[in-house]
């Protein structure tokens, strides 16, 4: 039994290091991301990394990195929208994290943030990963509201 229990705890413990692994390897792609590397990286990543199982990793990575540099929001969506192209899972995965994220700053009156959000729904619009009605909600939702002195 014990023999058992010690093969279970070195493969838990192998399972995890490739979690790991494959988890760093999502971050590097993304952070080494631009318009040059993209076709390279895209395919590095589908390589490397098993994106069926890391699919919530690579969608909060890559939203994380959109809300943080939107200038290269336009190459995140280009990489969901490739993505998105083989495991449609994933596109629908990031727009629902995208729309609770924009609920969320909304809220909270984060207008930097609200418009990261924006702007990357508008290029996975653009990429067609979006339909044009979430955009339509949105802009109809940004007008309704409430006018303030910096909105």
């Amino acid at each position: 039994q014990n023999e058992t229990e010690d093969a279970a705890a070195a493969l838990l413990k192998r399972q995890r290091e490739t979690w790991i692994d494959q988890q760093r390897a999502i971050h590097g792609t993304i952070n080494r991301l631009n318009a040059q590397t993209i076709k390279p990286l895209i395919q590095e990543l589908f390589q490397k990394v098993n994106l069926i199982r890391l699919r919530g990793v690579l969608c909060k990575s890559t939203l994380a990195a959109a809300l943080s540099s939107p200038k290269y929001s336009n190459v995140y969506a280009a990489l969901i929208s490739v993505v998105n192209s083989k495991l449609p899972e994933v596109g629908e995965l990031i727009v629902a994290r995208a729309i609770l994220s924009f609920r969320r700053h909304y809220q909270r009156r984060e207008k930097a943030q609200s418009q990261a959000v924006c702007v990357f729904l508008a290029h996975l619009f653009h990429q067609a990963v979006v339909h044009e009605l979430l955009i339509l909600q949105i802009l109809s939702l940004l007008l309704d509201g409430d006018p303030t002195d910096d909105s």
